[in-house]
């Protein structure tokens, strides 16, 4: 029986010490808030995409901010996913909610083709279309593989 109190009292104690430290808002976001964070590596062209994954848009804001541009604000996530531009040669992070449909993620990895071939100075003609397709192929592929190793 004193092992059963000692089990309750830690436990009422970690739950406080928890509460305090939240209130106080000491806890790294990182540690409560849930989020997937994929990079998806260059292939051909050596600019990675990032894809963060969470249906808190106050977490996204903070990780672009922090990441890639300090201008990002709440309301850039008031829609289905957005695709935030190469910046000084750092990633371009795809953000995204949890339950995205795949048309929409589609439409993000389509921008993030765009941005890692701009940023390779590859112009989007008849001629080069091949390769803008084999990007999206190679980003979409990484994604899928690496959502289906999480599940």
């Amino acid at each position: 029986m004193k092992l059963f109190n000692w089990a309750i009292g830690i436990t009422i104690l970690g739950i406080t010490i928890f509460g305090i430290l939240k209130v106080a808002d000491i806890i790294p976001s990182e540690l409560t808030t849930k989020y997937e964070l994929i990079t998806l590596s260059g292939d051909t062209f050596d600019m990675d995409v990032k894809v963060l994954i969470t249906d808190d848009t106050a977490f996204a804001a903070k990780y672009v901010r922090e990441n890639l541009d300090s201008a990002v604000i709440g309301a850039d996530f008031d829609c289905r996913g957005i695709t935030f531009p190469i910046r000084d040669g750092k990633s371009p992070i795809i953000w995204l909610p949890y339950k995205s449909p795949v048309a929409i993620i589609n439409h993000e990895l389509f921008h993030a083709t765009v941005e890692v071939m701009t940023w390779a100075s590859v112009p989007f003609n008849v001629a080069t279309e091949e390769v803008y397709a084999y990007e999206l192929q190679h980003l979409s592929q990484q994604l899928d593989n690496q959502i289906n190793i999480i599940k």
